[in-house]
């Protein structure tokens, strides 16, 4: 690490970049490279969009599409770890009709586009590194101000405010049980580890060290909380779930108060549908979520909505813009379990790729002009979308256990956009409502976080990046 100011030789690579085994050593490695054979194993996999069968028979009346965005500044250039954390997440309804018929005379319509469409964002800060509450410690500032952020963000679209704590305790809860008289098992509490300590929708305390509990310990973020470093991954992890929840939100309330509408709306999350690291076990949650609506819709005789994840970035879409030009237009290639070992995580024996995470499965999908989507969307009506099973045999492996995919690829489809690459308008909209600029941005969050913490505001430089 350098000395403040310190700057490094202009020729400090040398020795790097002249170093024998250094050389020895990247001839040894190997990188992805595509044989005749996988050409095989793609074309074998691969199913035209029309072959699939559908659901429904007209596509969604209105889209509902969530993305967030996070950053981590330092409030004191003295004491760069003091930091600050703040989160900003956008839902944009988009009504169908209105959006798709936005043309007069072969031109856009601005206004019809701006009237076809409705954004909400929700905002709010976290305490990070070296920053608490008085005679609070940092993990327990962070607890509790998580909480009161999930008790204070809500939609109140559907009457009565209803928030994420209540969103995330629907998760725990039986058909029909109000919130309320949810009480999940906290798997150990955070201050003394007892186990059997129970949570509700106001905070609980503990029976053997008497500590506050509260709903938002189920999320476990606070295990990796860093007194001393960046919790810029847990303010990820804080967003992601939020996200998910959001939609939850919307989708738990259109089926108690429109449940004839929820079968025309498509749902669109920036990311797969998983939870990774600690807020994995809301993953079994959301899969007997999921279930529990689409048993209790089809006995009421409607249509479950479509639920999609498109991701933008990572692994899964570096392969799929590798093999692209292998799958004709309008073509849906399936990932098994082998095929994600072998070629993408490129590990045979990794075991069961997603059990723990997913409550959606991937699929790859080119679109009609040529565009790559990532998608994960979820069984229907219910199970697991990745688990142990034979080779060709495995149920969740079959692509008719996804009967809204194909509706859900069509309506993608039809919101394509060349703003961006492999982009959909939706979620394109979601982003520039949510997405929180670098440089002066974050200069501005920076200037926020000081005022509010009454520190100096003279510590700033613009376009100044955190030093970790």
């Amino acid at each position: 690490m350098p000395y403040p100011n310190e700057r490094a030789s202009r020729l400090g690579h040398l020795p790097t970049a002249e170093s024998p085994l250094i050389v020895e050593a990247l001839s040894r490695w190997e990188t992805p490279i595509l044989g005749a054979e996988d050409s095989a194993a793609i074309a074998d996999r691969c199913v035209a969009l029309n072959d699939l069968k559908s659901d429904r028979q007209q596509g969604p009346s209105f889209v509902i599409s969530f993305d967030g965005s996070d950053q981590e500044v330092e409030a004191r250039r003295q004491y760069p770890s003091v930091r600050v954390g703040y989160i900003q997440i956008a839902g944009v309804l988009v009504r169908v009709d209105e959006f798709l018929n936005a043309r007069v005379d072969g031109l856009v319509d601005a206004r019809k586009v701006q009237r076809a469409q409705t954004r909400q964002t929700i905002q709010t800060v976290l305490p990070s590194s070296q920053v608490t509450r008085p005679q609070m410690s940092g993990v327990e500032s962070w607890r509790v101000e998580l909480y009161e952020t999930f008790k204070r963000q809500a939609i109140a679209d559907f009457g009565s405010p209803y928030s994420l704590v209540d969103a995330l305790l629907r998760l725990h809860g039986r058909p029909g049980e109000p919130e309320a008289d949810v009480r999940p098992e906290l798997g150990r509490c955070p201050d003394c580890q007892a186990s059997g300590q129970k949570v509700g929708t106001d905070p609980t305390t503990c029976s053997e060290c008497g500590c506050a509990l509260y709903p938002t310990d189920l999320l476990r973020t606070h295990e990796e909380y860093a007194d001393e470093g960046s919790n810029v991954n847990i303010l990820t992890r804080v967003m992601n779930v939020a996200e998910r929840l959001l939609a939850l939100s919307y989708i738990d309330n259109f089926a108690r108060y429109a449940p004839t509408a929820l079968g025309a709306g498509l749902f669109i999350t920036d990311g797969p549908l998983a939870f990774f690291g600690p807020t994995a076990p809301l993953k079994r949650r959301m899969v007997e979520y999921w279930g529990r609506l689409c048993h209790w819709l089809a006995q009421q005789g409607h249509a479950v909505p479509l639920l999609v994840g498109i991701e933008k970035s990572g692994v899964f879409v570096d392969h799929a813009m590798a093999i692209a030009s292998q799958i004709p237009p309008q073509h849906v290639m399936t990932l098994s379990n082998a095929y994600i070992s072998e070629k993408i995580r490129r590990r045979p024996s990794a075991g069961t790729y997603g059990k723990d995470e997913f409550y959606g499965r991937r699929f790859f999908y080119k679109t009609s002009t040529d565009q790559m989507l990532v998608v994960t969307v979820p069984r229907v009506p219910a199970g697991q979308p990745y688990e142990q099973g034979p080779e060709g045999a495995n149920p969740c492996e079959a692509i008719d256990s996804y009967p809204t995919l194909r509706a859900t690829l069509e309506a993608l489809d039809r919101f394509q956009t060349r703003l961006y690459p492999n982009a959909v308008i939706p979620l394109a909209l979601a982003h520039s409502a949510a997405s929180l600029p670098l440089g002066t941005g974050r200069d501005v969050l920076t200037l926020l976080a000081q005022r509010g913490l009454q520190l100096d505001r003279d510590s700033i430089g613009f376009g100044r990046t955190p030093v970790y």
